[in-house]
């Protein structure tokens, strides 16, 4: 009798364990079609799961739920601060409904065949320093992760001096140019100006929407980058703790690098054109001076010294030629000074 018992236990152990197996292959396999959080087994796929595999899989989970949290906890503490600072990131998984989209490219090629000469819609838009600026930003941040590759607790206050000119200087003049002044004058224009038609002001509406979280997503990689690069210098701290400060500096500031690129493929393909299409030059031409000035004269030296560096690296034969009619020529003589006196000071370290 108790053989007969042992042999009919191990069998249901072993009904309990083919089960799980058969469950999470299931899971695995068919990831796309199967949802854990379904009452029901994946019908066609495995066998429905007995009872005593149901609880074997609720204990497991809530094992492993536990694990989790306690590993995230821990992990959350590397620094000595609580998970909700990681946590304040915003995502920046915002997308463009492609309905909307697609209602904004058929209008730019209904303009693009009122064109009369041979230029570009992208040649009508007169703001090119923006959108320079904007690509230096992902220049400076893609530098910026090379740099955190290389550095250690030794050299990290190189690194400190490279964060603040990429997020103290780069990142928060563009900022400040663009939700003071850029932002709110394109949605003006852009969702404003197309009120009589319902679809494209909605479309222009949610890219402006997708580039303003963005933005806010970026802001808070850029501080987080920042406290980290600091964190990094910081003696008092512990070299393990510096040298996990200089990893996420690096991981973060490649997150930075493709968020604000995924940013310019927006801008360049739906909303710089537009601009072109539907706004008098003079009108962006007189905008861009407001620009400048909130720049201030100082500072926009070393934004156009960023932006010669970016146009020119990326060797686009078009930028370049934009570059050159947009630039006066005497700034443009005078870049080859401002970046021997003013630029290469603050990012030699990123060459």
């Amino acid at each position: 009798m108790v053989t007969f018992y042992r042999v009919r236990r191990r069998r249901s152990l072993y009904q309990v364990l083919l089960s799980v197996a058969l469950y999470t292959w299931t899971v695995l396999a068919f990831s796309g079609q199967f949802h854990l959080a379904a009452t029901t087994s994946a019908r066609g796929f495995v066998l429905p799961l007995s009872t005593s595999a149901k609880a074997f899989v609720r204990r497991g989970a809530r094992r492993a739920f536990k694990h989790q949290t306690i590993l995230e906890k821990a992990a959350s503490q590397v620094f000595g601060e609580t998970k909700t600072e990681a946590a304040s990131i915003p995502p920046s998984a915002t997308t463009l409904s492609p309905s909307y989209e697609e209602d904004i490219r058929k209008f730019l090629a209904s303009k693009r065949s009122e064109l009369k000469s041979s230029s570009s819609l992208l040649e009508q838009f007169h703001i090119q320093g923006w959108r320079w600026h904007t690509k230096s930003l992902a220049r400076d941040a893609g530098r910026l992760h090379r740099l955190a590759l290389k550095t250690d607790v030794k050299t990290a206050e190189t690194l400190k001096d490279a964060s603040d000119f990429v997020i103290g200087f780069n990142m928060m003049g563009l900022h400040n140019v663009e939700a003071n002044l850029f932002f709110p004058w394109m949605k003006e224009k852009l969702v404003g100006g197309f009120l009589e038609k319902s679809d494209l002001s909605t479309g222009f509406s949610s890219a402006m929407d997708v580039l303003e979280t963005d933005r806010r997503t970026v802001a808070k990689l850029g501080e987080t980058i920042s406290k980290r690069a600091h964190l990094a210098c910081d003696t008092k701290e512990s070299d393990s703790c510096r040298s996990d400060a200089i990893v996420e500096v690096a991981n973060y500031s490649a997150e930075l690098q493709n968020l604000v690129q995924r940013m310019i493929s927006i801008e360049d393909n739906l909303l710089v054109p537009a601009v072109g299409a539907i706004v008098p030059v003079k009108e962006q031409k007189s905008f861009n001076n407001k620009v400048l000035r909130k720049l201030g004269l100082l500072n926009s030296r070393l934004h156009l010294v960023g932006m010669y560096e970016t146009v020119w690296e990326d060797n686009d034969s078009k930028e370049k030629e934009l570059f050159q009619q947009a630039i006066p020529g005497i700034s443009r003589n005078m870049i080859p000074r401002w970046k021997r006196k003013l630029y290469q000071p603050k990012t030699y370290m990123m060459e």
